[in-house]
């Protein structure tokens, strides 16, 4: 059985610690108001723990985030059948997904690349891929870049998962945190938290282009709340070709921004984590990315990025953190 590693990456802002199985963000660690470091991720604390990880604390995940449904990936040659994992569907890039591998690790300057190698048909998906994932401490920013090459043509949408908690106890639900989010239009979901439909928030509780409590949305009443088992579990699209939102805990008075070159983000404010032990609402997560299963609006813009043996795969995201006063 291979070996878990943990590296580290430290300066006088942040400290971040990565695993090789998955690309995994274990921890991140920033000092508070009181210039006492807290880990504003959830996760375990055995290593161990992580080779199962049902909630993908903190991974990579790919090739494709989100669901594709019946796991049908229909490309231009042709319909794949990609492993089916969720209710009939393909969640996160299916079963032993490279958020479940390890990965190669090497030093870069100010941080760390972890690579990968995914075969044609790695399950289902067509193209031999190569998928490098850096992380790079700036100051007080954590960026994460994301670059992939493939043979052929194929379908990819990468994303970490982490898990945010700025109080930086997993025992406090996120409804104190204040979010802002430049985003006009969110992607209603069906029963199986397919994407379905765009939706204009105007006058709808998931708007978040002014700062919101996020308690103010967990007292109102919505159908899409109620397919995400009381939460949020969708697709936010950007208005800007760089998407830009914050969130801040004026108890911690801890702030993180977070940018990205993707045109969504699906935030989820861990809706299910009861499941497993943890508490539900205990934390909420940016995946940055674009918008699962493919879809399409020509409204807006949305529409999904295809890569092939001259076209490659480049996003980043990055969060900057800062103490507020």
């Amino acid at each position: 059985m291979e070996k878990i590693k943990v590296f580290t990456l430290e300066n006088k802002f942040l400290k971040v610690e990565l695993l090789n199985l998955g690309a995994i963000i274990k921890k991140i660690e920033i000092k508070d108001k009181n210039e006492d470091m807290r880990n504003i991720i959830l996760g375990y604390e055995d290593v161990e723990k992580y080779r199962e990880n049902p909630a993908y604390f903190g991974a990579v995940i790919g090739r494709t985030a989100g669901r594709i449904k019946n796991g049908d990936l229909n490309l231009t040659d042709g319909i794949y059948k990609l492993n089916i994992n969720n209710d009939g569907n393909t969640l996160h890039g299916g079963e032993n997904s490279i958020s479940h591998r390890f990965w190669n690790v090497k030093t870069i300057e100010n941080g760390l690349c972890f690579s990968i190698k995914s075969s044609h048909l790695d399950n289902g998906y067509p193209a031999n891929v190569e998928i490098k994932v850096s992380y790079i401490l700036n100051n007080n920013e954590l960026l994460i870049k994301y670059f992939a090459t493939a043979d052929r043509l194929t379908y990819l949408n990468l994303t970490n998962h982490s898990y945010f908690n700025l109080s930086g106890n997993p025992n406090n639900p996120i409804y104190e945190n204040i979010l802002k989010m430049d985003s006009d239009y969110l992607i209603g979901i069906d029963k199986n938290s397919i994407p379905c439909k765009t939706i204009n928030l105007d006058n709808n509780i998931f708007d978040f282009r002014n700062s919101k409590k996020l308690e103010e949305f967990f007292k109102a009443n919505d159908e899409q709340k109620t397919l995400a088992n009381n939460g949020i579990d969708h697709p936010y699209i950007f208005n800007n070709k760089i998407g830009k939102l914050e969130i801040a805990n004026f108890k911690t008075r801890i702030k993180m921004s977070v940018e990205t070159n993707n045109s969504a983000v699906v935030i989820y404010t861990a809706n299910y984590l009861q499941d497993i032990g943890f508490k539900k609402h205990s934390a909420i997560c940016f995946e940055t990315q674009e918008v699962p299963n493919l879809y399409k609006d020509e409204d807006i813009n949305v529409y999904p990025t295809f890569i092939d043996e001259n076209t490659n795969y480049e996003k980043y995201t990055k969060f900057i953190f800062e103490n507020i006063n």
